[in-house]
């Protein structure tokens, strides 16, 4: 049975200082966020994790007058919390422990991978997943693995408003996606914001294999700069152009609908600052494009899937083979790391090369 109150300590303050008040409880993670603040005439009565003494509280609240005390709360969420406790009774018992216990949060869209034994209650699962996560507007299910020259999948709705177009925020970027049009991935969030701190003003850079451009995006947001989006997909550059009417930018981006091998053979010759290749199934084919394009001490950011025993150094060993092939070498290598997991023992890499 699903509680209708919560019994907690408390802090009670004086509406004027609610505000203060709340920010010091949080900041010291002693508001209980599962619990409604409460309100009697002049007074909030803020639910707490748990006690604290009187010398703790002081050292919170600081000048802040309060009281103490312990009363019944509110619960934000009524419902069921988990996918789990929202499906009990809806499909078999023994399934329960396959469900997913990770997504994908595009916008307002949720995207999740349904296993094999569980296609029967897909539905089910978008619906209870929606009825957990009310922010959700759209449940998709990924239907088969990215593919083709534009990256992308198929998906099933499974719940909410028929659409796979939303905008996504990272870091206050504003970002138009259609997952079912161009590839973009929500897990590269950190990656993002990573190469955007590595570049500097006054660079040029080509961001091969662009996607909806979110490097690209992130890079000209922070950096005086001119950056060369590519991609094969006009889905992509399309929804590139979107995004660029949604922020405000310190460089330029340049969306490009092209092959990348045709427009770098085309246009540049040794005067790129840095590349990023972000196809961990297939940039190796455009190390050769990279180098030609890169300056003495360029760097290229080059992705691949590698699994192994030692995958950091069967990677240093492939980049290393690639750029010597090309006639250029490697200076060195600045950072190479596991940046997610893409498959059991199988992690997506990047390494930061210096070019010379």
């Amino acid at each position: 049975m699903i509680p209708v109150s919560f019994d907690r300590p408390f802090v009670r303050t004086n509406v004027g200082d609610g505000e203060k008040a709340r920010q010091a409880l949080i900041d010291a993670k002693l508001l209980d966020t599962e619990c409604k603040i409460a309100k009697d005439e002049d007074w909030l009565y803020f639910p707490l994790t748990k006690k604290k003494t009187e010398k703790g509280l002081k050292k919170i609240l600081g000048k802040i007058k309060y009281e103490v005390g312990k009363r019944e709360f509110t619960p934000v969420f009524m419902g069921p919390k988990t996918l789990s406790e929202a499906l009990v009774g809806l499909i078999p018992s023994d399934l329960l422990e396959l469900l997913p216990r990770a997504y994908d949060l595009v916008g307002d869209i949720a995207v999740i991978e349904i296993p094999d034994e569980l296609t029967d209650y897909a539905r089910q699962i978008g619906a209870a997943l929606k009825t957990v996560h009310k922010n959700f507007n759209t449940v998709l299910g990924k239907r088969g693995p990215i593919s083709g020259t534009t990256r992308v999948r198929q998906y099933d709705i499974l719940a909410g408003q028929n659409k796979t177009k939303t905008i996504h925020t990272e870091y206050n970027l504003r970002i138009a996606v259609d997952v079912a049009k161009a590839y973009f991935s929500p897990r590269l969030l950190e990656e993002h914001n990573r190469i955007a701190d590595l570049a500097t003003d006054g660079e040029l850079v080509i961001d091969m294999f662009t996607g909806v451009g979110p490097f690209a995006l992130h890079i000209a947001r922070r950096h005086r700069v001119k950056v060369y989006a590519v991609d094969i997909n006009p889905d992509a550059i399309d929804l590139l152009q979107e995004s660029l009417e949604l922020n405000r930018f310190a460089g330029e981006v340049i969306p490009i609908l092209g092959d990348t091998h045709e427009y770098i053979q085309s246009g540049f010759d040794g005067d790129v600052d840095r590349v990023i290749m972000n196809h961990p199934a297939g940039a190796f084919e455009f190390v050769g494009d990279a180098c030609k394009a890169l300056k003495p001490e360029g760097v290229m950011h080059y992705y691949e899937f590698m699994g192994g025993e030692d995958p950091e150094g069967s990677l240093t060993e492939k980049i290393t083979g690639l750029v010597n092939e090309s006639g250029r070498e490697v200076a060195r290598i600045e950072t190479i790391r596991r940046v997610r997991d893409s498959a059991p023992y199988e992690y997506q890499m990047v390494a930061d090369v210096v070019i010379q």
